[in-house]
């Protein structure tokens, strides 16, 4: 009867290790400074595409704002802060000189909103592929995150944008 305890004990601690293991391999949230970033994902996009846009959640533990200016990476010949904005009755897509992110607050970069777009691609990410993105913070400083490729209909769930749209 021991031996059947100490085996089936075995098997709910290798089991319950292995749960716990894998919550961290999905896991991939960043910290810099006073930000956190969760989540940073992007939608897998066709093999001969020359764009791709990143999105992730960002916030803000400090008590001063803090303003994300630029972004890199090495998949892209060129990367830009982009938001939609709503100009001559249509919402369209515009590169913003920077994206505030508020003290004791938050800004979700999602499609349709603030994101992150890439261009000229070097590199096309698959499904299930991760690639660096080196996001620059006026106060936090430089930060290198990795993009999670998901499929082009996966939904995160995002905290509500409270920033006002972005204008250059």
């Amino acid at each position: 009867m021991e031996k059947v305890m100490k085996k089936n004990t075995f098997i709910t601690l290798l089991f319950s290790s292995a749960l716990f293991l894998s919550s961290f391999a999905n896991a991939h949230d960043y910290k810099a400074g006073d930000l956190q970033i969760d989540h940073p994902w992007s939608k897998a996009v066709p093999p001969n595409s020359s764009v791709a846009a990143a999105f992730f959640n960002v916030t803000n533990h400090g008590g001063e704002n803090d303003i994300l200016i630029s972004a890199e990476s090495p998949i892209a010949g060129k990367v830009e802060l982009h938001a939609h904005i709503h100009e001559d009755g249509m919402m369209k897509m515009r590169e913003v000189k920077n994206i505030e992110i508020p003290a004791n607050d938050g800004t979700a970069l999602k499609p349709g909103a603030n994101h992150i777009m890439f261009f000229n691609l070097t590199k096309v990410p698959k499904l299930g592929d991760r690639f660096p993105l080196t996001l620059h913070f006026k106060n936090a400083g430089e930060i290198t995150i990795e993009v999670a490729v998901e499929k082009a209909t996966y939904q995160m769930e995002m905290k509500p944008e409270k920033t006002k749209e972005q204008h250059h």
